[in-house]
């Protein structure tokens, strides 16, 4: 097991179901997260998908746990990437925590292989996108970056 950690932390001028919805809404997602549509019932145990726009799968995992506006973790399976197909899944975690006006959106993403292939991507793709998410919920539009 590897001890790469990626950890990003977030100010969102939102509530947290605001941020939920936005997690866990395939209109949401389309906006901020690579044009990819989210998919799950949520529960844990449950498959999770982003979906690109052609049907094809980007990510699958599995819920491990749904809190709504609290918490939400489940495995993280790349399917974009030849090489990072073959690993076993890592693990997001998004913890929102209400602060002021605003929600502390942060997301843990850990338990990489040894010489993962998705750890380098994801360290610079996770802060692009939660900037992304980020402005979309402030502005009600999105950047070209995510």
């Amino acid at each position: 097991m590897s001890n790469d950690k990626h950890v990003c932390t977030i100010y969102i001028k939102a509530e947290p179901a605001r941020i939920w919805e936005a997690l866990t809404a395939p209109e949401f997602t389309r906006r901020y997260f690579h044009a990819t549509d989210i998919r799950s019932d949520w529960k844990v145990g449950s498959d999770v998908t982003y979906f690109n726009q052609d049907g094809s799968t980007a990510v699958s995992g599995e819920i491990l746990v749904s809190n709504p506006f609290k918490e939400l973790s489940f495995t993280w399976q790349v399917h974009y990437n030849k090489l990072a197909k073959q690993e076993r899944p890592s693990k997001v975690r998004f913890l929102l925590e209400p602060v002021e006006d605003a929600t502390k959106l942060t997301l843990i993403h850990e338990d990489f292989p040894q010489n993962s292939v998705v750890f380098p991507q994801i360290s610079e793709g996770w802060i692009a996108i939660l900037s992304n998410l980020k402005t979309l919920l402030e502005t009600d539009s999105v950047m070209a970056v995510s």
